[in-house]
């Protein structure tokens, strides 16, 4: 799977962060999520992907 995150849309809520640490980071210079592995078969990036608030992740 391949993970989009749209930093522009990102409110930096963390929650992508808690769900699935090894894939997103929390950039503390922006305040926004940032993708650690952009292509990863860990199932928990779906859910990040629905839990996302504001709709700014991406997985295809």
């Amino acid at each position: 799977m391949k993970i989009f995150l749209d930093r522009s849309a990102c409110i930096g809520c963390g929650v992508c962060t808690q769900i699935s640490p090894e894939c997103f980071v929390l950039d503390e210079g922006s305040g926004t999520a940032k993708v650690l592995k952009e292509e990863t078969e860990d199932p928990s990036v779906r859910e990040a992907e629905t839990g996302c608030p504001v709709g700014c992740i991406r997985v295809e």
